[in-house]
């Protein structure tokens, strides 16, 4: 009689969402939405997958802001992180961080197109302010599976048999994510505003002469 040993199992493939959540975040939320205010005041925003709402420029980690320059410590420090998640012997020092990011405001049914990122590694998305009447779907983030063949017969409770995860953050959760994953944010559907900022990152390797 033959004994079956599992011999270990490989993650082909998958995309990791990795969350997570700032400790003591609500002074950092605070300053932060002050600073969003002010520049929100100032500025008329851009157009991309934000319908409805305020897009700020792409200029999130050239602001020398306090609360801008502390999350973007985080951001920093989570990149590296998930980076070393993936692939342990990441050499950093061969490398530099290259990043943009932008402030998303949204009022009451203003949501995000699906769409993905392309040309960098890493994208992301820190959640400043949720509505405290949040229910049901509102504001929500959806990711679709890349692969082609997504009609299988799923197991039930397994992720990866999946063809879209849904989940709702909250103030003070940070997620990343491969920067192909498409993914769309569903309608807010309060009357308070839903204050996020979303980023990318890629790596570029360092020329020594």
């Amino acid at each position: 009689m033959s004994t079956l040993k599992l011999q270990g199992m490989q993650p082909l493939f998958y995309s990791p969402l990795t969350v997570f959540e700032l400790e003591d975040s609500e002074s950092l939320n605070t300053q932060l939405l002050k600073e969003i205010a002010t520049r929100k005041a100032a500025s008329p925003g851009i157009n991309r997958s934000n319908w409805s709402g305020w897009h700020s420029e792409d200029d999130f980690f050239a602001r020398t802001e306090s609360g801008c320059a502390t999350l973007r410590n985080h951001i920093v420090e989570a990149i590296q992180l998930c980076t070393r998640n993936v692939s342990p012997s990441f050499d950093f020092p061969l490398y530099s961080v290259q990043g943009e990011g932008w402030i998303n405001v949204l009022g009451r049914g203003g949501f995000n197109t699906p769409h993905d990122h392309p040309n960098w590694t890493w994208s992301g998305c820190y959640y400043v302010s949720v509505p405290d009447g949040d229910k049901d779907l509102s504001g929500n983030i959806e990711f679709f599976d890349t692969r082609t063949n997504v009609r299988t017969l799923t197991v039930d409770g397994a992720a990866c048999f999946a063809s879209k995860f849904v989940m709702k953050p909250r103030a003070g959760m940070l997620l990343m994510f491969p920067s192909y994953l498409r993914h769309w944010v569903y309608p807010n559907e309060s009357e308070e505003e839903r204050v996020t900022i979303a980023f990318n990152a890629r790596f570029a390797k360092n020329i020594h002469t």
